[in-house]
């Protein structure tokens, strides 16, 4: 289980689309993430997108297991 999220796992969770997340985060519109710019990080490509899983639960009001079920990553008796 991890607890920092990509805008693309998150926007699976959200049920958006990924620049929508990455769009409002730059604007701090959503305060659950924070951008990695790519001069912070020495990527010469893009800035990347880091997202607190149980900061993005509390903001939508669900337990951060539930979360790892919209990704797929649970632990249920369902999951082997």
């Amino acid at each position: 289980m991890q607890d920092i999220l990509t805008a693309n796992q998150t926007a699976r969770v959200i049920g958006c689309g990924p620049q929508r997340v990455r769009e409002r985060i730059k604007r701090g519109i959503w305060t659950f993430g924070s951008v990695v710019t790519r001069k912070e990080s020495g990527n010469a490509q893009k800035n990347t997108y880091e997202i607190n899983k149980y900061k993005l639960a509390d903001w939508l009001g669900i337990p951060a297991e539930e979360v790892d079920r919209r990704l797929g990553m649970g632990h249920g008796p369902d999951k082997a």
